[in-house]
């Protein structure tokens, strides 16, 4: 004698087509994260220079809200205008973070429209380098462009909760 179960294949079908899908986006977010396009990982640090290399900033692609993170500015020789190398931070980047430090010190540092300026002394050296340390204020993308010298670079952030 056998059971007598009705079945709605069509309902079946459905729900097989919606657990595929989860099991592909589930796989998809894991290795999204596993290259570090969510947090760290080999994905989540670049690099970006002015044409002609005077300008370099090196940073995470992604980073989290009140999340300690940090970035690095190198400035080629021609930066340097009477012994200091003046920098301009423009667009939503310095008004979507709060600067934990910076390293060395500028010895100016001051608000500007739409951005910040910082000069740092050069002491003679063939590149200077500097490095922020922050945490990001807001959620979503953060751009910024750091201008030296007449020469710009551009970058964004992503900031995650």
């Amino acid at each position: 004698m056998g059971l007598d179960i009705e079945q709605d294949e069509s309902f079946q079908r459905r729900e097989w087509r919606w657990q595929h899908g989860g099991t592909v986006l589930l796989v998809l977010v894991v290795v999204a994260a596993l290259a570090g396009l969510l947090g760290a990982g080999p994905l989540s640090w670049t690099e970006r220079e002015s044409a002609d290399g005077v300008v370099t900033v090196a940073f995470d692609r992604v980073t989290h809200h009140e999340s300690d993170d940090s970035m690095t500015l190198a400035f080629g020789p021609e930066a340097v205008s009477d012994g200091t190398v003046t920098v301009e931070l423009a667009g939503t980047w310095p008004g979507g973070v709060d600067l934990q430090g910076i390293s060395p010190q500028p010895v100016e540092q001051r608000a500007v429209p739409g951005g910040l300026v910082l000069v740092f002394a050069a002491d003679g050296a063939d590149r200077v380098e500097t490095n922020l340390r922050f945490r990001a204020q807001e959620y979503g993308p953060l751009r910024g462009e750091i201008t030296v010298a007449g020469r710009s670079v551009s970058f964004s952030q992503f900031v995650l909760p």
